[in-house]
Parts: structure tokens; sequence; C-alpha cells
């Protein structure tokens, strides 16, 4: 349940803005559940939301009373501070972010997200130092040239061409995305295959749709 960012088009809204009830764990219950589910042969604990990013202090607690070494896959938008950074360092092992704007002021106007751009890159490249790191592009209707464009650039000549990327082209319009005109269809076919075109004039050579 919950998350930091507020974005009007949220698939999850009914989680991210806490209109569904949760069920509510000790970090004892929660450890104790991930411990049998790794003895099950489970891979990993895959911390995801809404976004983990508000509960990071219970996971940590969370993992102070595991017994198996499960490995953390921190599953986020990628919209948090340094300081969760020097907290996540040395207990992530996967980190898989959202990287969802462009350097404008598109974050500002969808998802109530100032200094977008800094802080996603701040932490893609700390994560990068990290652990291993899979990036997830949401691709919005009329965002390929100020968002799309922008982040594939950036993630070739920041992160590398093999950087793993899944180029997502499962947009439909939900929660209140019908205010904001461009946001209110899905992706044409020629939007897809733009994100294509463009992926491989960039040299990113490690992405799936």
């Amino acid at each position: 349940m919950g998350c930091n960012l507020r974005c009007i088009h949220c698939q999850n809204w009914s989680i991210s803005q806490w209109y569904e009830q949760g069920d509510v764990y000790s970090p004892e219950e929660l450890a104790s559940i991930i411990d049998a589910a790794r003895r099950r042969g489970c891979r990993n604990q895959n911390w995801v939301g809404g976004d983990p990013i508000p509960y990071i202090p219970f996971w940590i607690k969370v993992l102070l009373y595991e017994r198996e070494n499960t490995p953390v896959f921190f599953n986020t938008n990628g919209y948090y501070s340094v300081e969760a950074s020097w907290l996540l360092a040395g207990i992530v092992d996967i980190y898989k972010i959202d990287f969802k704007y462009g350097p404008g002021d598109c974050a500002q106007r969808i998802s109530d997200a100032p200094r977008y751009w800094d802080v996603v890159t701040r932490n893609l490249l700390d994560a990068s130092r990290r652990g291993e790191v899979l990036i997830r592009v949401l691709v919005l209707p009329n965002h390929i040239d100020c968002c799309y464009k922008p982040i594939i650039k950036w993630i070739v000549e920041n992160l590398g061409p093999y950087t793993r990327v899944n180029i997502m082209w499962q947009y439909r319009p939900e929660y209140q995305a019908h205010k904001l005109p461009e946001l209110r269809r899905r992706l044409t076919k020629e939007e897809m295959e733009e994100t294509i075109k463009i992926a491989e004039e960039y040299g990113l050579k490690n992405y799936i749709t």
C-alpha cells in the first residue's frame, strides 16, 4: 500500500493511493513468511507496492528477523532521497527502477514530482555502483520526444548500451488520466515502432518490449 508519487494515470491507484484496506504485519511475522517461502524455493523477496519507498525503515526491521539468505529485489519508482540510498546500500541485490519522465516539467505535471530527472538519474547511478540494475520505461502517448528519447539517450551514455531495459507499451488511461488530454488514449502502432527505432538509433542493445 502507498506510494510517494501522485501519478494521475496510475494503473494501481487503489493500492498506491490507499483506497483499498491493506493487511498489517509485524516485522517478525513478515520475516517468518519470507523465510518459509525461501525454504520452498523462492528466489528473492520483491519489495514492491504501491512503492516500497515509504516503508524502507520497516523493511530493514524485517531483515533483522529473517534467518534465510533471501536476495532483496527493490522494485521502485526510483524517486527517493540520498538518505534512502544510504539505508539501502549493502541491502539491495537487484534494483528494478522505473524511469518515467524526461528533464522537462512532465513529472511535475503528471506525478507531482519536482526535480524528478535529477533525483532518478542520481539514484540510477548510485544503484549501478551497488547492485544489479533493471530499468522499466513506461512509454506515454505524446511523450516520445520530451520523455522517452532523453531517457534512452541518458541510459546508453551513462549506464552503457547493455543495460537491461524493459520498454513498456501497456499504458492505458486509468484513475484520473482524463484530466490531461494527451493521456486519454493508448499508444498507437506508430508510436510503438518509433520507440524501437529510437532505441536502435541510440545503440541500446539489451532491451525487451
